[in-house]
C-alpha cells in the first residue's frame, strides 16, 4: 500500500503578538492575534490515513514557533486546527494534470468561512470535504 493519493490540508494558524511590562516576563499585559491559512500538499493511501497524518501534524509542535521579530515583545505562532482536507489527484496523474490547460486545481479559502470573530472555521473530521465526497460516492449523503 503506497501513498498514491494527493491531498491538500488547510491549517488555521494563529500569530499572536505579546507585550510585557518592562523588565518582566510574567503574563503579557497586551496580546493581539491574527490568523492565516497554511496549505500543505501531501500523499496518503486514503482519506483516513490523510486525516490521521493531518491531525498528527496539527497537534504536534511542528506548527509551533516563536520569535522576537514581530510587533510585540514576543510573537507566538501555532496551529488552531484543520480548516479543510481535500483530495486533489492521484499521485500518478500529477505530471499529466499539471500540464493541462489550468493545471491542478487546489481548494481555495472562502472569505465567508469564518466565525463571528473573523477567525477561519476549524472543522470536525466529518465536516471535511474529503469525507463529504466519500459519502456521496458511497451513496450515503444525508439530506439536511
Amino acid at each position: 500500500m503506497g501513498h498514491d493519493r494527493l491531498f491538500v490540508l488547510q491549517v488555521v494558524i494563529a500569530i499572536e503578538e505579546q507585550w510585557f511590562a518592562a523588565g518582566t516576563s510574567d503574563s503579557p499585559i497586551c496580546t493581539q492575534r491574527r490568523y492565516r491559512i497554511d496549505d500543505l500538499l501531501f500523499a496518503a493511501h486514503d482519506e483516513e490515513a490523510a486525516y490521521r497524518t493531518a491531525a498528527d501534524w496539527v497537534t504536534s509542535e511542528g506548527f509551533a514557533d516563536q520569535n522576537h521579530d514581530g510587533l510585540g515583545d514576543l510573537t507566538r505562532i501555532f496551529a488552531v486546527g484543520i480548516h479543510q482536507l481535500e483530495e486533489v489527484v492521484p499521485v500518478s496523474h500529477v505530471a499529466e494534470t499539471a500540464n493541462e490547460l489550468y493545471g491542478i486545481s487546489l481548494p481555495g479559502f472562502y472569505l465567508g468561512d469564518v466565525d463571528a470573530n473573523g477567525v477561519p472555521i476549524v472543522r470536525a473530521k466529518d465536516e471535511m470535504e474529503v469525507f463529504r465526497l466519500q459519502r456521496i460516492v458511497h451513496g450515503r449523503l444525508r439530506s439536511t
